[in-house]
């Protein structure tokens, strides 16, 4: 009798066909023993240990790690950092278990963790294939962070939230941990880089500058609040001026390096930008895509960004201005006296010239589900006359 099993290849294709049906491929682990590694390998992709309860259930489920099916995940969220890093201490370092994750997320869940709270160093290079890392929630910047980036090797891809350690006046902490890993590893960084770190991101600009092998990133968002930041902003972003394709800024309360900034009743008084605090795009030659998102009321940074891009920015597509709603909420119905019109009159003259030049197109975006009736539209007319004349005004 001819064997009626189809070929093993025929199975595997199918289940990979179910990747995204967990009940389906649950189901599939019924059906025959032989289905089951080709199952688990989809099952267990993406693993996440948000609380205390999933780390209990995993390892009341797979009490022996190195049996587990650990080895199939390829992506790892650690939202319990604590706990799984003293679980990690109790059981001889379980986590090494997952060498085959290329994505790892360390998210503390909304609180903050100093770096005297706990050690980074059970993840130091537990897996040799991670590609992208992401850590959030963990006082910033702190040398552990930087030893778990240089202990990846294959490392493309690096996003940090969090808020600046150094800029609260915790320096001379004795309880920070010093660096082990060797300065002279570093990954390739070639993929891309999220920096959103309010204090300042001059402390991680400076790990990042100082790593032995150049980071080359592709796309860069950052997110910067202090006069500081820009200069390092820039020293990133000359460092990858011959890949940089895609560049998303974002400004919040632009402050003084001392953290003073100005209040007004509900309002913040944004402090001007110096002129030695700028971005030169002049010699980033592959940009494709520059996005602003300037959340204060300080938009000249943006104006002496723009001035510096030349004809020779061929690859350069697209500019976008996000004008996010507080700006003129306070003014709907009453005008837009209270924003600073110079400013913004001069970067809406700049991009209807970039328009004009028809090799770049710029847009102002807003979301129009936050605004109301006739009086946004004309707020955002005062803002931009020009680029409303031109229709290049973009609802989102």
């Amino acid at each position: 009798m001819p064997n009626s099993c189809p070929p093993p290849e025929t199975l595997d294709y199918t289940i990979d066909l179910l990747h995204n049906e967990l009940d389906a491929l649950k189901q599939c682990c019924l059906v025959s023993k032989s289905w089951v590694p080709r199952t688990r390998k989809h099952l267990f992709a993406d693993i996440k240990f948000r609380s205390a309860s999933d780390l209990e259930s995993w390892k009341k489920t797979f009490p022996d790690a190195a049996n587990s099916p650990a080895y199939h995940a390829r992506s790892l969220l650690v939202g319990c950092p604590l706990l799984v890093v003293a679980s990690d201490a109790e059981e001889g370092g379980w986590i090494r278990a997952f060498s085959g994750v290329a994505s790892l997320g360390v998210d503390n869940g909304g609180r903050y963790i100093y770096p005297r709270e706990i050690s980074l160093a059970p993840f130091y290079g537990f897996s040799p294939t991670l590609k992208s890392l992401c850590v959030r929630h963990i006082h910033l910047p702190d040398p552990q962070i930087f030893d778990l980036v240089r202990s990846f090797p294959l490392l493309e891809n690096l996003r940090l939230r969090g808020r600046n350690f150094e800029a609260v006046g915790n320096d001379g902490d004795p309880h920070r941990l010093q660096t082990i890993i060797p300065s002279t590893l570093a990954p390739s960084l070639t993929g891309s880089l999220d920096l959103a770190i309010l204090g300042g991101v001059w402390t991680a600009g400076r790990q990042l500058l100082d790593l032995p092998n150049r980071p080359h990133f592709r796309k860069f968002a950052c997110l910067w609040d202090y006069e500081e930041d820009l200069g390092w902003i820039m020293g990133l972003v000359v460092m990858c001026s011959q890949t940089l394709e895609f560049l998303d800024i974002t400004c919040t309360s632009c402050r003084t390096s001392d953290g003073i900034f100005i209040r007004s009743k509900t309002l913040i008084l944004f402090l001007v930008v110096p002129e030695s605090a700028s971005l030169n795009f002049s010699k980033v030659t592959k940009l494709r895509e520059v996005v602003f998102r300037p959340e204060s009321k300080n938009v000249d940074w943006i104006t002496m960004a723009l001035q510096t891009i030349t004809p020779s920015h061929r690859d350069l597509r697209q500019i976008s201005v996000y004008v996010p709603f507080h700006l003129t909420r306070a003014n709907v119905g009453q005008g837009i006296g209270e924003v600073p019109l110079g400013s913004w009159s001069d970067l809406d003259c700049l991009l209807v010239q970039l328009w004009e030049s028809r090799s770049i197109r710029p847009r102002v975006g807003y979301a129009r589900q936050e605004w109301q009736g006739q009086s946004a539209e004309y707020s955002i007319g005062c803002l931009f006359s020009e680029a409303t004349k031109r229709g290049i005004i973009d609802p989102l």
